[in-house]
């Protein structure tokens, strides 16, 4: 029976030492998505205007034709894939790799941004582009200008017909939806305008030609962005959930130890009362 108790008393121990730690991760997590999440918002208002100034440029100087404007007729696409670096958040990860599996075929490129996907896709039969997979991409703004100036000249030569963005969508701190987002080429509502248009100055084609790069350079760092305040989200969410669980183990093995230590007593009293009438 003491055998048992010491038993109980080391997993007790275990069970403390790892909810020490999860409750430590945890916070760790919620600071850095608070952080993360400040800076989504403050960029996503800034991101809005520039859409919309973009889909008013187009509108008005749809007749200039832009190579991102246009599919291309190759057979390849190209998929840009958001993974995480670091473990413990939850179905992140998971989640995109459903529809990047979905998606990616065997005759497409992919660059794998985040060592969890390179790991996943380490046989994978698609093409696999390195040299962009930088671990802190978010905080390079070399590495976003590199990528960025890499997606426009391959697509402006035709390589891909179509460029996409593998990411997840933050929805709120518990809902996170992996989502495919088409990147290039470009395409704007045409709708209906006033009979008189605004006056471009300098020229749309030239307006066309500084914005679209800056567009595609905003776009990158912005689901570059809400992924990481994704993967925050789901690793507190994901150590909460442990932490929780740790709890609730430790409350049990309480009880039991409790027990178990209480009828150990019970059976040595028995015993020296037994001893003491057989003497």
């Amino acid at each position: 029976m003491s055998q048992n108790v010491v038993k109980i008393k080391s997993r007790i121990k275990s069970v403390s030492g790892a909810y020490k730690v999860t409750s430590a991760m945890k916070l760790v997590s919620t600071v850095k998505l608070k952080q993360w999440k400040n800076k989504m918002l403050a960029n996503k208002e800034y991101n809005a205007q520039l859409n919309e100034a973009i889909d008013l440029l187009l509108l008005f100087a749809k007749d200039h034709k832009s190579p991102y404007l246009k599919i291309n007729s190759s057979p390849k696409k190209l998929f840009i894939v958001i993974s995480s670096t670091l473990g413990l958040c939850g179905s992140y990860n998971n989640n995109i790799f459903k529809i990047s599996d979905a998606k990616i075929s065997k005759d497409d490129d992919a660059i794998i941004l985040g060592e969890k996907g390179i790991a996943h896709y380490e046989n994978g039969e698609f093409k696999k582009i390195k040299g962009f997979n930088d671990k802190y991409a978010i905080d390079n703004k070399k590495s976003i200008d590199n990528l960025s100036s890499f997606i426009l000249s391959e697509y402006e030569k035709g390589t891909y017909s179509e460029i996409h963005i593998i990411y997840s969508e933050y929805k709120n701190s518990l809902v996170f939806l992996a989502k495919d987002f088409r990147l290039l080429p470009l395409t704007f509502e045409d709708k209906e305008v006033d009979e008189y248009s605004p006056i471009l100055e300098p020229s749309g084609k030239e307006l066309i030609n500084t914005l679209i790069p800056f567009y595609i350079q905003s776009a990158l760092f912005a689901k570059l962005l809400e992924s990481e305040v994704c993967e925050q989200g789901a690793r507190s969410n994901a150590m909460e959930n442990a932490t929780n669980n740790a709890k609730d183990l430790l409350d049990e093995l309480s009880i039991e130890f409790n027990k178990a230590r209480q009828a150990a007593i019970t059976q040595e009293i028995t015993e020296i009362v037994a001893a003491s009438k057989a003497i």
